[in-house]
């Protein structure tokens, strides 16, 4: 057996159709045929039954199958231990953040690795922290940056800082960054929220009181941009991490009030059983290092560094 056969195996078990597998292996039908024929003689066993709208695996092929995927993630890992070695980044980069950290630290990020490296490709996903961290654990990204209030089972983090959760409301409210508002005070707002699988949501609906949940149903919204907007125009109200909307905000489009006593921490993490490449290893300290001038200098509001990193 050669791996060339193997992944072209693959090809046939991901899409249960000799054209289509063709396609994604980038060779002639009867070529993939052909070799998917070399492998059943070689092993004395039929992989696939043909039929009129594609094939299926066999037993057999069931069972070569699961082998393979096995097989090739040990490839892949053996590419990356050679690769994390290197000094210099190399190869691609997949990250994977959540919303709220992109005009606050992702991009800026991003933009700076790739002047100091632009040899490395860079791949880029955004997501609710929910979805960001599960990106990471399924190795459909390298690296991610989310919200830590989830299971860490498999992931080494580093914490980049926390920061309070803060009152959006329209600028003729008169909200102010120096007078926090209680948890309490929210009750009886018309909100503006994310949908109840997210991490945010379940977080404001434990703050939130269990009696006396405002005066209407909340407006259900799946990204930040439109929270604001709406928020923007009078009548609503939200609860996002500050990072979230500090742009808005230094626009004078919404007015904002930290809540009292509610933390909300980010992290940065990669996978343990993944070796961590000279990529992986520079955008780490980026980042960091990003996440550190935000709030020292006072850019990133609210926000206090892990106890080791405070000046």
């Amino acid at each position: 057996m050669k791996i060339r056969q193997l992944e072209y195996f693959i090809h046939v078990v991901n899409t249960l159709n000799i054209t289509h597998a063709a396609e994604r292996a980038n060779i002639s039908q009867p070529a993939l045929s052909r070799q998917i024929q070399l492998l059943e003689e070689e092993l004395a066993t039929q992989l696939v039954e043909r039929r009129p709208r594609g094939v299926a695996l066999t037993p057999s092929g069931q069972r070569l199958a699961d082998h393979v995927r096995t097989l090739m993630q040990n490839v892949e890992l053996i590419k990356e231990d050679i690769i994390a070695a290197e000094t210099l980044p190399a190869g691609t980069l997949r990250i994977s953040s959540a919303y709220s950290l992109r005009g606050l630290l992702v991009a800026d990020s991003v933009a700076e690795f790739h002047r100091l490296h632009p040899q490395v490709s860079i791949e880029i996903q955004e997501g609710t922290s929910v979805n960001v961290r599960e990106a990471l654990v399924t190795r459909h990204v390298d690296l991610a940056l989310y919200s830590d209030h989830g299971a860490s089972r498999g992931l080494n983090r580093q914490a980049l800082c926390s920061e309070a959760l803060v009152r959006l409301s329209s600028c003729e409210t008169g909200l102010r960054m120096d007078r926090p508002v209680s948890a309490a005070s929210l009750a009886e707002l018309d909100l503006v929220l994310t949908p109840s699988n997210n991490g945010l949501r379940r977080v404001v609906d434990e703050l939130l009181p269990q009696s006396g949940r405002g005066r209407n149903p909340p407006v259900i919204v799946e990204t930040n941009s439109i929270i604001i907007d709406l928020v923007s125009r009078g009548g609503l109200h939200s609860i996002l991490p500050y990072s979230a909307c500090h742009q808005a905000f230094r626009r004078g489009e919404i007015s904002l009030a930290p809540i009292a006593g509610i933390s909300w921490p980010w992290v940065i993490a990669t996978s343990r059983d993944r070796p961590r490449t000279a990529a992986m290893r520079v955008f780490s300290d980026i980042v960091t290092s990003h996440a550190r001038r935000a709030v020292n200098g006072g850019l990133w509001a609210t926000a206090e560094l892990p106890p080791g990193d405070r000046i």
